[in-house]
C-alpha cells in the first residue's frame, strides 16, 4: 500500500486498522502502524504517541522482528518517563516482558514482569495482575519452578471461582486458566514421585472441566489443546492405548483447523509413547516429524527439548552410532544456546534420561566402529588419495583460472551497473522510504555524509568512532544499521571499503601498482590477509587476480 493512499484515513481509523490486522495480517498492520506512529508523533500528543509506540512494538514482535520490537517498546518507556506517567511506564515493561518471553529470554522476561507486577499490585489492578501472573506462570513452568507457577495459576482460577471474574463474559480467559492449571499439574507430577498420582488426578480433573466446557461452546481450538494434554496425562499414567487415542484425535482436529504450530507437541508425545514401550521403529517417524517442524518453523522450545535426547537414544538402540551422535550434538548445541534459566531444565533431562551413561555408551560404540573401519579402509584410502591428489592438482589449476576469470567478468559487470545506477537508486530510495523516527533520520543523514567523505577508510573506524562522527550513540547506530541497512557494523564498514577498492582499482592505474599490503592499508584494513580474505568472500577472486586482469584488459584495449 502506497504512503499517499493512507492519507485518506483519519488517525483513529488507522489505529483501528492496526488493531484489526496486527495478528491476522501483521505485514499489512505494519504499513498502517508506521503511518499512524509518525502522525501521532507529529501531533505531539504524548498519550497517543505512547500507545502508537506500544502497538508498533507488538506488530514487530508478531512479525518476529525482535530488534524493532524492543526499539519501539523502549521508545514507549521513554515517552512515559518524560511525561512522568508511572502507569504507562510499567505497562511498557509488561509489553517488554512479553517480547522477551517470545524469544525465550526468560530471565529478562521475568525481570520486566516482576517490576510491572509490583506497580499494579499497589494500584490493585486485578486485570493486569492476572495477566502478568499467567505469563509468569508459563515461564516458571518451563524453567522448572513449577510450585511457584502452580500458585499463580491457582490464584487466577480463584478469581473465576469466587466470581471476581465472570466466567461467561471472560470465557476465553477462563479456558486458558484451566488449561494452564492442568498443564502445570501435568508437568509438576514428574518432580515429586510421592505426590505424582495426586498431581495427575488434579491435572485430569481440571483438564476435564476445560474439555467439557470447550466442547459445549464448540471452541474446537481449545478442545484440541485440552485433548492433547489429556493424552499426555494418560501417557504419564502408563495408559498408552488411551494416550494414543487422544493424541490421534487431537492430531486430526489440529490438521482440520490448520493449527500446524501445535503438531510438534502431538508428534513428540506420540513418538515418546512408542519409545517408552521400546517400540523404536514406530517412535522414530513421529520424533523425526517433530524435528522437521522445529527446523522448518524455528519453533524450538523447552517443551520440545527432549525430542533430541529421544532421537539420540532411539538411534543408539538401533546401533546407528553416527545418527545417534548427530542428534546428541544438536541437543548439546541447543542447550548451550538456551537462556540460563532454561538450562536448568536441560539438567533435569540429563537426570531423567541418564545422559551420563548414554554418553559413555555412545563413546564406546564410536571407538569400536572406528577400530573396525580403520584397518579395512586404510590401504584403499591411501591409494585413492594418491590418485585423487594427482587428478585434483591438475584439475584445480585449470579450473581455478577459468573460475576466477568468470568471477572477474561478473565483478566488472556488477561494478558498471552500480556506477551507472547509483544516483538513480539513491534518488528512488529517498522518494519511497518512510522514516518513522527523527533520531533514525539524523543517523541515516549522518551516515550519508560519512560515506561521501570516505571516512570509512580510517583505520580507527570503530563503532564508537562513527557514532561520535554522526553525533549519536553506539547502541542507536548499531540498531539503525541492522534495521535499515540489514547489516552489522563490521559488515557495513567492510562493504564500503570493498566497493571503494573495486572502483578505485578499476579507474586508478597508479593505485594498481601498489602491493597488496599498501592497498590494504589505504583502505583501512589492518593486514593484507584480512583485506584479501574479505575481497575473496565478496567477489570470489583474490585482489591480485583482479589487478592482473584489469592490467591485461587495459593492455588489450590499448593495442586495439
Amino acid at each position: 500500500m502506497k504512503k499517499d493512499s493512507l492519507q485518506q484515513f483519519s488517525t483513529d481509523s488507522l489505529y483501528k486498522l492496526v488493531r484489526s490486522n496486527r495478528y491476522k495480517n501483521p505485514l499489512r498492520a505494519k504499513t498502517y502502524v508506521l503511518s499512524y506512529y509518525k502522525r501521532v508523533r507529529d501531533q505531539g500528543n504524548y498519550a497517543k504517541a505512547f500507545n502508537a509506540a506500544c502497538i508498533t512494538s507488538v506488530v514487530y514482535n508478531t512479525l518476529g522482528q525482535k530488534d524493532s520490537a524492543h526499539f519501539y517498546v523502549d521508545e514507549a518507556a521513554q515517552i512515559a518517563l518524560q511525561a512522568n506517567d508511572e502507569k504507562k511506564y510499567y505497562s511498557s515493561l509488561n509489553i517488554k516482558g512479553s517480547i522477551c518471553f517470545s524469544y525465550d529470554d526468560f530471565a529478562n522476561a521475568l525481570s520486566n514482569y516482576k517490576q510491572a507486577y509490583v506497580y499494579f499490585e499497589k494500584e490493585n489492578n486485578i486485570n493486569k495482575l492476572a495477566q502478568i501472573r499467567h505469563n509468569m506462570a508459563l515461564i516458571e513452568n518451563q524453567i522448572g519452578r513449577r510450585k511457584q507457577a502452580l500458585l499463580k495459576v491457582k490464584e487466577n482460577l480463584r478469581l473465576y471461582d469466587e466470581g471476581v471474574f465472570d466466567k461467561k463474559k471472560r470465557l476465553a480467559g477462563y479456558l486458558n486458566t484451566l488449561l494452564s492449571v492442568s498443564n502445570v499439574y501435568t508437568t509438576i507430577a514428574d518432580d515429586y514421585t510421592e505426590e505424582r498420582t495426586q498431581y495427575l488426578d488434579s491435572a485430569m480433573s481440571y483438564n476435564k472441566l476445560g474439555l467439557d466446557k470447550s466442547f459445549e461452546i464448540n471452541n474446537l481450538e481449545m478442545y484440541s489443546f485440552f485433548l492433547t494434554v489429556q493424552g499426555i496425562i494418560f501417557q504419564k499414567r502408563g495408559n498408552f492405548s488411551k494416550a494414543f487415542k487422544d493424541l490421534d484425535d487431537a492430531e486430526k482436529l489440529i490438521l482440520k483447523l490448520g493449527l500446524n504450530n501445535q503438531l510438534s507437541i502431538v508428534y513428540l508425545h506420540k513418538g515418546k509413547n512408542y519409545f517408552i514401550q521400546n517400540e523404536i521403529d514406530e517412535a522414530l517417524p513421529y520424533l523425526l516429524k517433530t524435528d522437521s517442524i522445529i527446523t522448518k518453523d524455528n519453533t524450538y522450545s523447552q517443551n520440545l527439548q527432549e525430542t533430541y535426547i529421544l532421537l539420540a537414544q532411539s538411534y543408539e538402540k538401533k546401533e546407528d552410532v553416527k545418527t545417534a551422535s548427530k542428534y546428541w550434538n544438536i541437543f548439546q548445541k541447543k542447550t548451550k544456546e538456551n537462556d540460563k534459566l532454561m538450562r536448568q531444565v536441560s539438567e533435569e533431562l540429563y537426570k531423567k534420561y541418564d545422559v551420563p551413561s548414554f554418553i559413555k555408551r555412545i563413546e564406546l560404540l564410536q571407538k569400536e566402529a572406528e577400530d573396525k573401519q580403520f584397518l579395512s579402509t586404510l590401504f584403499i584410502n591411501i591409494s585413492i588419495v594418491l590418485v585423487l591428489l594427482f587428478i585434483a592438482g591438475f584439475w584445480y589449476y585449470k579450473n581455478r583460472e577459468r573460475t576466477f576469470k568468470k568471477r572477474f567478468d561478473i565483478v566488472l559487470n556488477e561494478l558498471k551497473a552500480i556506477e551507472k545506477s547509483q544516483k538513480r537508486v539513491e534518488s528512488k530510495t529517498a522518494q519511497t522510504y518512510v522514516i518513522t523516527d527523527e533520531n533514525i533520520q539524523k543517523i541515516l543523514d549522518g551516515l550519508e555524509k560519512f560515506e561521501k567523505k570516505e571516512q570509512f577508510l580510517q583505520k580507527k573506524c570503530t563503532l564508537n568512532y562513527v557514532a561520535k562522527k554522526i553525533n549519536t550513540n553506539s547502541t542507536y547506530l548499531s540498531k539503525t544499521l541492522q534495521s535499515h541497512k540489514q547489516k552489522k557494523f563490521v559488515q557495513y564498514i567492510t562493504d564500503l571499503r570493498l566497493e571503494y577498492a573495486l572502483k578505485r582499482l578499476k579507474n586508478d592505474t597508479k593505485f594498481r601498482t601498489y602491493d597488496i599490503k599498501s592497498i590494504a592499508s589505504e583502505l583501512g584494513f589492518n593486514t593484507a590477509e584480512s583485506f584479501s580474505k574479505a575481497f575473496k568472500k565478496r567477489t570470489g577472486i583474490y585482489p591480485s587476480f583482479y589487478i592482473k586482469n584489469l592490467n591485461k584488459l587495459s593492455t588489450d584495449q590499448g593495442n586495439s
